[in-house]
């Protein structure tokens, strides 16, 4: 009996001392037994790369701004579009500039009869649709050139030329044998179209020239924006570009107007018509005139009167201009010109698809 309860006694000494050892023991394969997570929590803040180059063509109906030269400056509409949003963006934004004085515009002005915004652009949507501004109509591109009798679209050789309006082709060929400009093989190929309608009783006539190939025929009656040509280097050209022309009463050279006062404005643009006059109310030729923004931010635009000495250059019917600024963003403007050391300037508002007309003196 006493034999049984010492045995009993040790057996549970043993297993105390067991049970001791076994707690001691890191419990090493625990978490080794967790189950892995099924799926991975998503950040909060969702960061957007920004592009690696930024889009130079401005899209469709958007202008570009011209430096001096001529040469288009980067589009900002262009950049501003096509960057995202981020969270990164908005933290490192430059504080916005003091806003400017606000204008309220008077009411508008009656529309002049001598409106005629009757063009669409020659150039189809998405390719160059605004006219070149170092060689106005009237220019001389510093007077290294004749004056000019049109406008420029600065367009890659085999662009598709678009009918301005609806009208019957009159000219589709060359000017190698027939003279339409100053001499013979001027325009290289060459479409002129009567357009369908008359102006104050007068046929108007349109003029594309420089044309690598034509696709229309004479007697042809093609629709405002039919594919009629395509561009090229032909005859005087330089490089590629379409030529453009507006003719009023018939088709002579001698009898071209401003197409700037014929195409219809980009959206929420309008057209700017004046005229430079010295003392005695004489028009003064080849003059320099800058425009500049007064209710906004703008960029540097000029332009030159009409180099008119000859009289080979034509006033509008209506507003008997000599020197225009086409595509301006609707706004408060001052129009400025120079006599030497002496500055001229007029305030003149600017009206979405309106022409606006201011006149400066050369007073003595």
């Amino acid at each position: 009996m006493r034999i049984s309860l010492i045995l009993l006694l040790l057996a549970l000494l043993l297993l105390s001392a067991c049970q001791a050892d076994t707690a001691a023991m890191p419990a090493a394969t625990e978490t080794a037994t967790l189950p892995a997570p099924t799926a991975t929590l998503a950040s909060p803040v969702q960061w957007v790369e920004a592009p690696t180059a930024v889009p130079t063509d401005p899209p469709s109906f958007a202008l570009v701004e011209v430096e001096p030269s001529g040469t288009p400056a980067k589009s900002e509409t262009a950049v501003n579009a096509s960057m995202p949003t981020t969270a990164a963006a908005t933290a490192t934004a430059e504080p916005s500039p003091t806003p400017l004085p606000t204008f309220t515009p008077p009411a508008l002005p009656f529309t002049s009869p001598n409106e005629h915004y009757w063009l669409r652009r020659p150039i189809a949507e998405g390719g160059t649709v605004w006219t070149d501004k170092a060689y106005p109509y009237g220019g001389t591109r510093g007077g290294t050139l004749r004056p000019h009798h049109g406008v420029e679209f600065y367009v890659p050789k085999g662009t598709e030329i678009l009918a301005a309006a609806s009208g019957t082709v009159i000219v589709a060929g060359t000017d190698a044998e027939t003279i339409y400009g100053p001499h013979a093989n001027f325009y290289g190929n060459l479409i002129v179209i009567q357009l369908d309608t008359p102006f104050l009783g007068q046929a108007v006539y349109n003029v594309y020239g420089h044309l690598s190939k034509i696709l229309v025929a004479e007697g042809q009656h093609v629709e405002a924006q039919e594919v009629i040509a395509l561009s090229g280097a032909t005859g005087v050209a330089d490089g590629a570009h379409l030529h453009f022309e507006v003719r009023v009463g018939e088709n002579s050279y001698d009898s071209t107007r401003n197409p700037l006062l014929w195409l219809y404005p980009f959206p929420d643009h309008g057209t700017l018509a004046g005229r430079v006059v010295g003392p005695g109310g004489e028009l003064v030729h080849g003059k320099q005139i800058f425009l500049r923004r007064i209710d906004a931010s703008s960029k540097y635009a000029e332009t030159t009167t009409y180099a008119n000495a000859d009289g080979e250059l034509n006033a509008d019917e209506g507003w008997s201009e000599n020197f225009s600024f086409d595509d301006v963003a609707a706004g408060y403007y001052e129009v400025e010109v120079r006599r030497g050391e002496e500055k001229f300037r007029e305030e003149v508002w600017i009206y979405p698809y309106r022409t606006s007309f201011v006149e400066l003196t050369l007073s003595n």
